[in-house]
């Protein structure tokens, strides 16, 4: 998958404001209980900046309006931290990202903390956070898992988003997986599958998005660097949008490869079909 970012910096807006106070302060509560914890615990995480080309738009034979989307650029970041109770870890993810279409830009983003339980080869957690869909702001809960193998990982998640406009908007839903099998030391293969639904947020027609993606990687040796190429297909009722683009990754602390949970990937991605 064409790995749409998680970021620290989560776009102002008015309309957030009073949610990403209540975020700031419960994700600062966890932390104050967290921190002896993670006193002595292996922190990592990544920074990523994305660039992609996008081809696609409105597909509609009433329509003669010109609804191409040219490009999508994005900042974003995960710190995962081990706790010192047994195979109890966190995750802190953000993501924002800029999509120039018909002459404007459209802004998506958001942030998100996890709760995850080691078994072994199999992995489960919990999440909430907040998704901002162009100054709309949406309060997620979602569940997720993974299972590690020798040379790769397949990780699914489901997440429920809900507005405090919940008069006039429906609930967002999405469920997705991915997969990573690595190659070598240097090399990997990624996919992802996601279904979301934006209910009445989108035209009626199109609030359902359905979205696939495959990448490669390449981890420059001896450094903390890495390059992806990926591809992403995304279809709703009467819209299509095609990702074409290019990620730089750089991996700090422990790093998070191996480690990431998905949370709700697809959000940031499949909103951009519909807007």
């Amino acid at each position: 998958m064409l790995a749409l970012p998680e970021m620290f910096v989560l776009l102002g807006t008015t309309k957030g404001t009073k949610t990403m106070r209540n975020l700031i302060i419960g994700a600062a509560a966890l932390l104050a209980m967290a921190a002896p914890s993670m006193a002595a615990a292996e922190t990592g995480g990544s920074i990523r900046f994305t660039y992609a080309s996008l081809d696609g738009g409105l597909d509609d034979n009433f329509c003669e309006c010109n609804d191409s989307k040219d490009s999508m650029v994005a900042l974003g970041g995960t710190v995962v931290t081990d706790l010192s109770h047994e195979g109890w870890r966190l995750q802190f993810n953000g993501a924002s990202a800029d999509m120039e279409h018909n002459e404007h830009s459209d802004a998506m983003s958001q942030v998100e903390v996890h709760a995850v339980k080691d078994l072994g080869q199999v992995e489960v957690g919990a999440f909430a956070g907040m998704f901002n869909n162009n100054g709309w702001n949406f309060n997620e809960v979602g569940v997720e898992a993974a299972m590690n193998f020798e040379k790769g990982r397949i990780a699914v998640s489901a997440v429920t988003a809900n507005s405090a406009n919940a008069s006039f908007f429906d609930e967002t839903t999405s469920v997705a997986a991915t997969g990573t099998f690595n190659l070598n030391d240097s090399w990997s293969l990624g996919a992802t599958i996601s279904s979301t639904d934006f209910g009445n947020f989108a035209d009626a027609n199109n609030g359902e998005v359905d979205s696939y993606g495959v990448s490669v990687s390449y981890r420059v040796p001896d450094t903390s660097l890495a390059i992806t190429l990926g591809y992403r297909s995304s279809e709703a009722d009467n819209a299509d949008l095609d990702f074409v683009g290019v990620s730089l990754s750089w991996g700090f602390g422990e790093g998070a490869r191996g480690r990431e949970m998905p949370g709700a990937t697809a959000l940031i991605a499949d909103a951009m079909v519909i807007e």
